[in-house]
């Protein structure tokens, strides 16, 4: 498909069902919708009473759809992508409106931010754990860096965690089990108690997952991307007096798992010595029959673990409502990785090779009122995030022979390793030689003032003012330390073995021997690396109600996504430069944008509809590039994102309820980019489709006086887009539809239910992302969408 500005018109609609498109007809009344309460704005509204672009999705519908964690969210909201790569714990990446943070570089922070119960959440990934019991999820679209702060420059996911009840006990407990050994168990339980004269309710929420790879490693026989996973949450809910409520949280996690594993899609020129060293790549390469090899003693270990306590009060007084809200996590991750994803060992990380740790706290206060027209709220946000990235990239006991072999192919057999470096074969780079040990250790801290107002000028118009100013500073001390003793040899006589070369020749073979990911140059201790960043944010919306059941609005708002450091060895400049703490530091991205929009109710409120125009540009955008031995992050001028979202919510009939959402998105880059960049002008973004639909209906039938009999169906349609930083063409995914869908039955008392369900019911291949694979010119690699589970699930409610 051409990369040009297609037409704005949805030529994909002649491939999708007809259920995605009856909810955007008008056909008849029928029964009234359920509302749902937000607090997109840090008020208690009413969906759409709120004028900005937000979705909603509520306790049922989460669990018809089989959501279980963010990444899953998708398939009810269309302007939502989210991929993962090298690794779920570092590498999941969530889109909104065609932007995101590509890669697994955790010193870059997220366009999309994740909020849990108020709570932020340092990166995507670290989002990615079990969600438990959920009241409720809302997706804030577009900038919303006056109420949430950085970060969160392409919109937001806000995760609402069910409260324990203060009136009844309530329990429940689930099990479920499906394909690939899949086995999940889930229980809770909570209860109300009295306290001295005051009413409080505790509860506790578990569950575990664990299922078996489907990603088959034919050297080894172990099977990759499987999920071993548990979560545990108690909470602390009362009120103390008439005016005083408490929320006390206390949750954590665990997972060990072996992800994420890759596939080759193009085998290239290189695969045959690949292969002659004990790679053993499937050639021709059938990604679909989602075999792979891998080292027996490398692997694609991924353990994860995360805790944390959080307390909010709301304190109602005669000035206004008064909320706190405390918190400390603590968040680590440690993985292992087969670098080159074949069975030859060339380059790998070694158990708990590579470790990540957050260790956060933060404090939000909010002070919001009442004064005539006008409702206002002012808050301070604190935070400070301790952040530790340790790695060590070593070289396999094939990477000499690989690298010897290419070397003499690019010349004719007149060079070798041996002769670029004066040293003996066998002894250039021996097994474990590499990154004896990377360490960077950064500290962010962040304070913000912000306030919010609403001046409601009349019964029909509404003007929403919002101001933050930002102010961080992070600092960073790195540590690293390679055993790489070829690349100076290497370089000491260039004058000897490149000497009748030109400089394009020698730094091709200087490549391997200096590769940035071991490059001892780069060695030292540095220290006091600062960046700073103080950014104004805010919205400006005007907002008319059509009718008392219609809300129209336009806005205009700021953000931005913090800079920093990108962390990692490849990330430094090649002396004679000489290597600083300057060389890693990017900056700052700000996004404008500019937003109309509409919703309301038809239909005796059985039809809910909103539509919402958009168009945003971010400035400095950060792009992180994987060039196949090192991710690469610089600031392009920028990237424009325009489009159109429709979404509908229709209940024709008690028994039916539909949902359906179409979102078109042309978000690419500035047209004159200079070099290195040129080759993306005017491009589209990675993973940036233009177009994507989603459609859920759910049918619930008595079939008997105590039993219902229900039918879920949900899809998701994504036009064609391309899955890498660089735009290569090799990367691109067709365009492709998902569907899922559940069968049961549950009782009229809601106290029982059991169904059958699945996930990708059709079996639908696509990949999520594709990297040119490391250190293999020509040949490309993927890490691949889940492919189709059944199951059976059971849930008794008290």
């Amino acid at each position: 498909m051409s990369d040009q500005h297609p037409p704005v018109r949805p030529w994909c609609l002649s491939r999708l069902p007809a259920l995605s498109l009856l909810a955007l007809l008008p056909l008849g009344a029928g029964a009234a919708i359920d509302e749902i309460i937000v607090t997109a704005q840090k008020r208690a509204q009413d969906v759409l009473d709120v004028p900005i672009a937000v979705s909603a999705f509520s306790e049922q519908s989460i669990r018809d759809a089989g959501i279980r964690d963010i990444k899953e969210l998708a398939v009810l909201s269309p302007s939502l992508v989210v991929t993962s790569t090298q690794s779920e714990s570092a590498g999941t990446t969530v889109r909104v409106r065609g932007v995101g943070t590509t890669g697994d570089n955790l010193g870059l922070e997220s366009s999309v931010a994740v909020f849990v119960d108020g709570v932020y959440r340092n990166r995507n990934s670290v989002a990615l754990s079990e969600l438990g019991e959920v009241e409720r999820i809302e997706v804030l679209r577009g900038p919303q860096g006056t109420l949430f702060g950085k970060n969160a420059s392409a919109g937001l996911l806000h995760i609402i965690t069910r409260k324990p009840d203060l009136d009844r006990m309530t329990g429940y407990a689930e099990l479920s089990g499906g394909e690939y050994s899949y086995v999940r168990t889930a229980g809770g339980i909570s209860t109300p108690f009295t306290l001295g004269g005051e009413k409080f309710a505790a509860g506790l929420d578990v569950n575990w997952v664990n299922r078996d790879g489907f990603i088959d490693d034919i050297a080894s026989g172990t099977k990759y991307n499987d999920r071993d996973r548990w979560n545990v949450r108690g909470q602390l809910v009362g009120s103390i007096g008439e005016d005083l409520d408490l929320r006390i949280i206390v949750d954590a996690a665990d997972s060990d798992e072996t992800c994420c594993a890759a596939v080759t899609t193009v085998a290239g020129p290189t695969a045959a010595v690949i292969n002659a060293l004990g790679g053993r790549m499937v050639i021709p390469p059938d990604p679909f029959a989602r075999k792979m090899t891998s080292n027996a003693n490398r692997g694609y270990e991924q353990k994860t673990e995360e805790s944390g306590i959080s307390a909010e009060l709301n304190w109602r007084s005669g000035i206004g409502q008064l909320t706190s809200i405390t918190a400390y996590r603590y968040w680590e991750s440690r993985r292992s990785q087969d670098i080159d994803f074949t069975a030859a060992d060339i380059l790998y990380r070694d158990h708990g090779g590579y470790s990540n740790e957050f260790d956060t706290f933060t404090q939000e206060l909010r002070l919001a009122g009442t004064a005539g027209p006008v409702d206002w709220l002012v808050g301070l946000f604190y935070v400070d995030e301790k952040l530790k990235v340790d790695d060590a990239i070593r070289v396999g006991s094939r990477y000499e022979p690989y690298f010897n072999t290419l070397i003499g192919a690019q010349t004719g057999g007149l060079l070798s390793l041996a002769a670029m470096t004066g040293m003996a074969p066998g002894t250039i780079f021996p097994a474990g030689s590499g990154v004896i040990g990377d360490r960077f250790r950064q500290d962010a801290e962040s304070w913000a003032l912000f306030t919010h107002n609403i001046w409601h000028i009349n019964d029909r118009f509404d003007l929403t003012l919002g101001l933050r100013y930002t102010d961080e500073q992070k600092d960073l001390d790195a540590s690293l330390a390679a055993n790489n003793p070829a690349c100076p040899a290497a370089l000491s006589r260039v004058g000897i073995w490149g000497a009748t070369l030109t400089p394009q020749q020698r730094a091709a073979l200087l490549a391997p021997v200096c590769l940035p990911l071991i490059n001892p140059l780069f060695d030292g201790n540095y220290s006091n690396g600062k960046h700073d960043d103080q950014e104004w944010t805010g919205i400006a919306s005007l907002s008319y109600h059509i009718t008392d059941s219609w809300l129209s609005w336009a806005s205009y708002s700021r953000g931005y996504k913090a800079g920093g450091f990108n962390l990692d060895r490849g990330g430094f400049s090649t002396p004679p430069a000489g290597p600083s703490l300057a060389n890693l530091d990017f900056r700052e991205e700000v996004v404008n944008s500019w937003e109309l929009g509409a919703k309301g109710y038809l239909l005796d409120d059985s039809l809910q509809l909103a539509a919402t125009y958009f168009y945003s540009t971010f400035d400095n955008f950060q792009l992180n590039t994987f060039t196949g031995t090192n991710f690469i992050v610089s600031n392009l001028k920028e990237v424009e994102s325009r489009g159109i979202e429709l979404e509908s919510t229709w209940k024709p009939i008690e028994q039916l309820v539909i949902q359906s959402g179409l979102t078109y998105t042309d978000a690419r880059y500035d047209d004159k980019l200079v070099a290195p960049d040129t080759a993306l002008s005017g491009k589209r973004i990675t993973n940036a489709p233009y177009w994507i639909m989603t459609a859920a209906a759910t049918w619930e039938e008595p079939v008997t006086d105590t039993w219902n009999g229900f039918v879920h169906l949900n899809y998701r349609f994504m036009s064609d887009y391309n899955t890498g930083s660089d735009l290569d063409p090799l990367k691109r995914q067709s365009a492709f539809a998902v569907w899922n869908g559940r069968i049961g039955l549950r009782s009229a008392d809601k106290h029982w239910e059991i169904n059958l369900w699945a996930q990708n019911l059709f079996d639908r291949d696509y990949r999520q992302v594709v990297i040119g694979s490391p250190l293999q010119t020509g040949s490309y690699s993927a890490f691949l969408g889940d492919p189709r589970m059944i199951g059976v699930s059971l849930r008794v409610n008290l």
